[in-house]
């Protein structure tokens, strides 16, 4: 592919072409959530209720926080309006749903087996729907069909996303002292996964990969943040997934203060240093795909420092949770490697010192029908538990560069690999097959990789 001018429309139009070509026969689209794996994932969650004592199991959504409803219904897809899932200690769920979103919903309802109602309290607050038909609260507690006597309801999504007229809804039907928030219910039934689930990331993971490469590649100086990102969303869409874990991250220069702030029109400039992002959502689940590169030419040595650790940080990471998934430890370990890593670790400043850089969040999170909001599952020093036999995690390990906006510490601002990862027993790889470094592909689809040393196609 000609290098002469690669910031042009034409030419992101041939990367992006080139890279759904290839990606394309690997995407095997047949693979979904069936209406019999939806009834075993009810029929676990009420096998978790009764233990626990309640009747009735609420959860809520929006087009922010759709994991919940999306794993138990296939909700994957929300628009405009919040809403809500009752689920009955026996028997299918009542998608709860406002009039224009719950067009949306009727078709997650139709695919998974869930019935649906359509409730004046979601619609949009100030809009009239006169043709709509409505059912109230009582109406569609009847249809569950719940036992006789007091019910007591589990709210399984979390407080911070649940709205007050959900909460109230429920109070004032069965009465605040059998309302109880529950997360923990819902969330450790989804951290553990299916084969068929880890098959479906797989594939959000290559969608991520071929996206990523273009992305890379469409990243010369002129061209805008937006016009890197887009290249990535076109591939991903072409090879099937339908929304974003979060918006594409690009963040060029100064921006990098912003850590994952989304692509705007700044223009990527001659020797700027650039964190960029993307998750892709293929059929409700995530892949991921984050590095940090440099426009126009390699870092140099003091920008590469902190990228160089980040990388060292990312591959003691992985061994001490692939240690972790050989014999069985507590994922508090992992974190513990990553920490010990970082003790020991001495970076040069802008200002000569040599310091230890520090990390922004957790090594490790879980992953799902959401990129990081499941609620359960990140590995931090108060995780004293095992993974379980099966599961999809994002080793998401960084550095920051500095530590107030405007004061750089180091030469890099921020450092950042992210990808996702899979563990069938003893078995833990990674989704991803590009690099950790990928500065090699930055403005060149003709450049050659060797591949990730720690991924493995799941099922291969």
């Amino acid at each position: 592919m000609s290098k002469a001018n690669r910031n042009t429309p034409q030419y992101r139009a041939e990367v992006a072409a080139r890279l759904v070509e290839e990606a394309y026969p690997q995407m095997d689209f047949s693979l979904r959530i069936t209406r019999e794996e939806y009834a075993v994932r009810w029929q676990t969650v009420q096998a978790a209720m009764r233990a626990q004592g309640y009747t009735v199991l609420y959860v809520c959504g929006s087009e922010l926080d759709r994991s919940d409803i999306a794993w138990l219904a296939g909700v994957y897809d929300p628009i405009i309006e919040r809403y809500g899932l009752l689920l009955p200690v026996a028997g299918r769920p009542i998608i709860l749903a406002g009039s224009e979103g719950g067009h949306v919903l009727e078709e997650a309802a139709e695919s998974s087996g869930a019935d649906i109602a359509l409730m004046e309290e979601f619609q949009i607050s100030d809009e009239e729907y006169r043709h709509a038909h409505f059912e109230n609260l009582d109406d569609i507690i009847r249809r569950l069909d719940l036992p006789a006597g007091a019910q007591k309801v589990a709210i399984c999504s979390s407080a911070e996303f649940l709205p007050l007229v959900h909460y109230q809804l429920l109070v004032g039907k069965f009465g605040a002292e059998n309302v109880v928030f529950a997360e923990d219910l819902l969330q450790k039934i989804k951290y553990a996964k299916t084969a068929k689930e880890l098959a479906i990331m797989q594939q959000a993971n290559l969608a991520a990969d071929a996206a990523f490469r273009g992305m890379l590649a469409a990243a010369v100086p002129g061209a805008r943040e937006t016009d890197v990102a887009g290249v990535g969303e076109f591939i991903f869409k072409q090879l099937g997934s339908h929304r974003l874990g979060f918006p594409t991250i690009v963040t060029s220069g100064l921006r990098n203060y912003t850590v994952i702030g989304p692509a705007t029109d700044k223009v990527l400039e001659e020797g700027d240093m650039v964190s960029m992002g993307l998750s892709p959502t293929w059929h409700g689940y995530h892949g991921i795909l984050r590095r940090t590169i440099r426009i126009g030419a390699p870092p140099a040595a003091g920008q590469r420092e902190l990228i160089a650790a980040v990388e060292g940080l990312y591959r003691t990471v992985i061994e001490a949770s692939q240690q972790a998934a050989a014999q069985n430890l507590n994922t508090n370990t992992i974190d513990q490697a990553g920490k010990a890593y970082l003790e020991d670790l001495r970076l040069t400043t802008v200002a000569g010192e040599t310091i230890t850089p520090k990390e922004p969040y957790t090594f490790i999170h879980n992953t799902g029908c959401s990129e990081c909001q499941e609620g359960f599952g990140a590995v931090t020093p108060h995780t004293a538990y095992p993974m379980a036999d099966k599961v999809a995690l994002m080793i998401d390990v960084a550095l920051l560069g500095f530590e107030h906006r405007g004061e750089p510490v180091f030469p890099t601002l921020y450092a950042v690999v992210e990808d996702g990862f899979w563990k069938d027993g003893k078995d833990l790889f990674v989704y991803n097959t590009l690099p950790l470094d990928v500065q090699p592909l930055v403005g060149d689809l003709d450049a050659g990789f060797e591949r990730n040393p720690y991924y493995r196609k799941y099922g291969s």
